[in-house]
């Protein structure tokens, strides 16, 4: 009987002993709240590093206002590196090595596919200012992913609504055989349907030196209208040899992603996209109060202005803050749950934010843009009245 009662005794020790571990309560919002940002911070002319200041700018705001009751914000940042092997490094280091619970970035949706399975194996929070892939949402691990920027099935049928407008009734699409080639590609089909015969689908490899065998097999096809996404690098080569190729004689349409090209190193694609390109982008209401406020901070700060995604990277971080003071613990999975509730009709510098359960934007602001010489420059031009899309 008394070894028994003894066995007893010790089973009930190591029960309460055990029973913290095994119902561990979230840690209090540390004195100093670090912020992970996962961001390519060497990349030229302006894509990571612009963003990196307009995250710090919030956080210098934010702390400048009393911080999160009390507690400053530190923004961590890691390089993100040129591809999603190189962010998924710079994410190991922000969790393992910094014990972040939460990281502003992820800024190619390549990259965000790549981090997002081990972010969600450790509970950490991702809030992307850039990556718009229609495809993020519905993976495994989606619910540990905000998108800021509205996402691809919007600016698809932004793209879609160009065409349409300008009568064309075949259309070619070349895209970036990248997540982010594809989903525009993918939207931008669906919403022409019917409207429109796609005659030619190409993807193609974003790090290829030589595109003229997809641009002749595009030529063959006779489009009145080419679709086309890609980023800025890929993009210069192929309107360089699109114009070798003659193929300046129809119009092009284009996203987002060559957007800030920089022109002045790249002229051959800047004539070519004068005569042929037609574009789109997200952007703020630049009327706003929010906005302006917004730009003059970061002018002053930085002696330029803000560029492309600048805005929703200093959204992320507003938000982030918004949730951490709600969530009033630092934990991944209780600041995603807060961030589901500051993220309704939040206005923001980027326009009013709300976020569906997928951590999706639902609507976007899209401006139209050409390239003209302005001067003795080529610049990237807004032209008439941005669209809006809100997503079905």
């Amino acid at each position: 009987m008394k070894t028994v009662t003894f066995i007893a005794a010790i089973v009930v020790a190591i029960t309460v002993l055990l029973a913290p571990a095994c119902k561990m309560t979230p840690p209090e919002l540390p004195a100093q709240i670090p912020l992970g940002c996962l961001m390519p911070s060497s990349t030229t002319p302006t894509w990571g590093p612009n963003l990196i200041k307009a995250a710090q700018l919030a956080v210098d705001e934010v702390n400048a206002a009393g911080g999160v009751d009390g507690k400053s914000l530190l923004l961590v940042v890691e390089d993100e590196g040129p591809t999603p092997a190189s962010a998924l490094y710079a994410a190991h280091k922000l969790v393992e090595e910094q014990k972040v619970q939460v990281i502003i970035g992820g800024t190619t949706s390549d990259a965000v596919m790549n981090i997002g399975p081990y972010l969600d194996s450790k509970g950490v929070l991702l809030v992307t200012p850039s990556a718009t892939s229609s495809t993020l949402a519905s993976q495994s691990w989606s619910s540990w992913v905000y998108l800021v920027s509205p996402e691809d099935s919007l600016q698809g049928g932004v793209v879609a609504k160009l065409i349409k407008d300008a009568g064309c009734k075949k259309v070619a699409t070349i895209v970036q055989d990248t997540i982010y080639g594809r989903g525009i590609a993918d939207m931008a089909e669906q919403f022409l349907k019917g409207r429109a015969d796609i005659v030619a689908s190409i993807k193609y490899d974003p790090a290829k030196l030589s595109y003229f065998a997809e641009l002749n097999q595009l030529k063959d096809k006779q489009p009145d209208c080419v679709l086309h996404a890609g980023y800025y690098s890929d993009s210069a080569v192929i309107y360089e040899q699109a114009r070798q190729s003659g193929l300046d004689g129809i119009p092009w349409v284009t996203s987002d992603g060559v957007y800030d090209m920089p022109l002045d190193k790249y002229l051959e694609a800047a004539k070519f996209m004068e005569k042929a390109v037609t574009g789109t982008v997200p952007v703020p209401d630049l009327q706003s109060d929010a906005y302006k406020n917004y730009a003059a901070a970061y002018q002053q700060a930085y002696g330029l202005a803000p560029t492309i995604f600048c805005d929703t990277s200093y959204d992320g971080v507003k938000l982030i803050a918004a949730a951490l003071k709600k969530a009033n613990v630092y934990d991944g999975a209780a600041i995603r749950d807060a961030l589901g509730i500051v993220g309704k009709d939040y206005r923001g510098v980027s326009g009013t934010i709300t976020f569906n359960q997928s951590g999706e934007r639902i609507a976007g602001n899209y401006g139209i843009w050409k390239v003209k010489m302005v001067g003795t420059q080529y610049q990237f031009v807004m032209t008439g009245q941005s669209v809006s899309f809100l997503k079905p």
